[in-house]
């Protein structure tokens, strides 16, 4: 009787808990948030981590756990990318020669292979302090939060030409009306 208890009043608490993340991304994905601003990266930063540790159903104790592990595995990939931006940037694969074309692919499937490689590290690293399921949901979760904030991007821009829009027919009126005025 009483887990059947604790197993609905959970369950309610997490539908509680959806409706609160839902409305926290809503909130800090707004069209300012863009911005390359730290401020504006601290903001998708917690909506990122309010967002998986619901998809994930993560305990607060697992929590604690999982996210310095995640930090970790999230700032060595993004170094192993580094290199590579680098390079790329540098190039123009237009341009670029053929030993110049040649590095480019080796440096982009080495990139890979680093980041196959600190997946399957972390990944053994990680079920040891979450489920299995929830190791396979983190992908999905991930993408799934991408999607969100492109998606709201995407929103912004446009809503951002909407207003140029119309603010540009505004003053064109205005400038039609002042002219035919005189």
């Amino acid at each position: 009787m009483i887990s059947m208890y604790r197993t609905v009043y959970y369950n309610d608490n997490m539908t509680g808990m959806k409706k609160i993340i839902a409305i926290l991304i809503i909130t800090l994905l707004g069209a300012g948030v863009f911005a390359q601003s730290p401020k504006a990266k601290e903001k998708i930063e917690s909506a990122r981590i309010g967002f998986i540790t619901e998809r994930l159903g993560l305990t607060p104790d697992q929590a604690e756990r999982f996210w310095p592990l995640y930090h970790e595995y999230r700032k060595r990939n993004q170094a192993a990318a580094q290199g590579y931006r680098q390079f790329r940037e540098n190039i123009d694969p237009k341009v670029a020669s053929d030993d110049e074309s040649k590095r480019m692919v080796e440096l982009e499937l080495e990139l890979k292979q680093r980041r196959l490689d600190l997946e399957k590290e972390y990944s053994k690293k990680m079920m040891n302090v979450i489920s299995t399921q929830q190791v396979a949901s983190l992908q999905k979760a991930e993408r799934d939060f991408r999607g969100i904030l492109l998606r709201r991007l995407q929103d912004a821009r446009q809503h951002k030409m909407r207003q140029q829009r119309f603010y540009s027919r505004e003053q064109f009126r205005d400038r039609v009306r002042d002219r035919y005025r005189d």
